[in-house]
């Protein structure tokens, strides 16, 4: 039988003089118990920063022989001891994150070792469930890292990485999501809690969300398919018009619309609901698209104090020419609040909307008045 250890290296510690004889004990040592807990000693220390510098390069020598010992459990035992080191050399941490599970599982979920591309590699290289989800678990999962494991388009690993609040998920990640996973009414519960969600892919999981609750109502209730549509249509409206409220950039008022306009889903009303809660940006940018034009060039005609340009962009967007006179008037008392300081989206702007339409209407008719009074209480709600 081999010679036992020093007392000195039984106590992890304490500083652990790692000798050439206590290597070559370790080599010739065949028991697999010796072995696993020469491991957790040497690699235990290691773990917990309790060597020396000239201990760790001993230690590393140790570690890459370690890792072609035929006994899992040693090299499991490796694993777990130093799988959260910054500093284990990349080749070891490479080698354990390609063995089997027991080794790699703890590598791949917490070592910060791995880079990008080692993960990308190792994902591409495997179609193990178990190490996705691992790699799914990271502390951190770049854009890159989530793209890569969307593409394995698993229902577990997406939930896992969804859940994630580390893990960045880029907007075409969570369109992939919503696309491949709709049907999922708890999956999609968790997307629409993640911080942060661009509205374009928040307005079409409103839109599977809806879809979804029309399918279980028509089954539960065996209700009119056409009476159940407009409740649901209404909700989903309601839900759209909140994230229009929260949407004054123009890179996402472009994202979302032109989402909207692909899904036949950029109603008038809508467009009205947006202008009466001060959105310019969403209003504007919606009839440049409906008229396939410039939104600089929509801007310029909806800003022309004449009524050519307005006039003209409106007729060719398709809105409805009855509706003319009134969306007028709703852009001119807009526009006049908005120069008078009011801020869409505070609790009165919806009063002093309605309030300047009244005064106005009062001195000059104006017909489908009650239409544009009833979307400014309806979105006030």
């Amino acid at each position: 039988m081999p010679p036992s250890m020093p007392n000195k290296v039984a106590n992890p510690s304490l500083s652990m003089k790692l000798s050439k004889e206590d290597v070559e004990r370790l080599l010739q040592d065949n028991t697999p118990d010796t072995r696993l807990n020469m491991t957790n000693k040497i690699a235990g220390a290691y773990g917990k920063d309790k060597l020396s510098e000239e201990e760790i390069k001993a230690a590393e020598q140790i570690f890459r022989l370690l890792l072609r010992d035929t006994e899992v459990r040693v090299r499991v035992a490796l694993a777990e001891n130093v799988k959260s080191s910054e500093r284990i050399p990349h080749d070891i941490v490479l080698t354990m994150a390609r063995d089997v599970e027991e080794v790699s599982l703890p590598i791949l979920q917490y070592s910060e070792v791995l880079n990008d591309d080692d993960l990308v590699d190792l994902l591409k290289n495997t179609k193990e469930i178990s190490r996705y989800l691992a790699i799914s678990k990271r502390e951190r999962v770049s854009e890159t890292i989530a793209d890569t494991l969307l593409e394995k388009n698993d229902e577990q690993v997406t939930a896992v990485l969804v859940d994630n609040k580390g893990a960045q998920i880029s907007e075409k990640g969570i369109q992939k999501i919503i696309d491949t996973h709709g049907e999922n009414k708890k999956l999609m519960q968790v997307v629409s809690q993640r911080p942060r969600l661009p509205a374009a892919a928040a307005e079409k999981l409103v839109h599977v969300v809806s879809s979804s609750l029309a399918e279980s109502l028509k089954s539960k209730y065996n209700l009119p398919t056409e009476h159940i549509e407009k409740e649901v249509e209404k909700t989903r409206e309601g839900e759209t018009m909140g994230l229009i409220s929260h949407t004054y950039s123009q890179e996402e008022n472009d994202k979302l619309i032109d989402q909207m306009i692909s899904f036949d889903r950029l109603s008038p009303s809508i467009i009205l609901s947006a202008l009466c809660q001060g959105n310019y940006i969403f209003f504007e940018t919606s009839l440049a698209r409906l008229s396939n034009i410039p939104v600089a060039n929509a801007r310029t005609l909806i800003a022309d104090r004449g009524e050519l340009g307005f006039r003209a962009i409106y007729n060719k967007s398709g809105l409805p020419d009855a509706m003319f006179p009134a969306v007028k008037l709703l852009l001119k008392v807009v526009h006049e609040l908005d120069e008078a300081g009011e801020k869409p989206g505070s609790a009165r702007y919806p009063n002093r909307i309605v309030e300047q339409i009244l005064q106005y209407a009062e001195e000059t008719p104006v017909e489908n008045l009650s239409y544009i009074i009833a979307l400014v209480r309806r979105i006030a709600q």
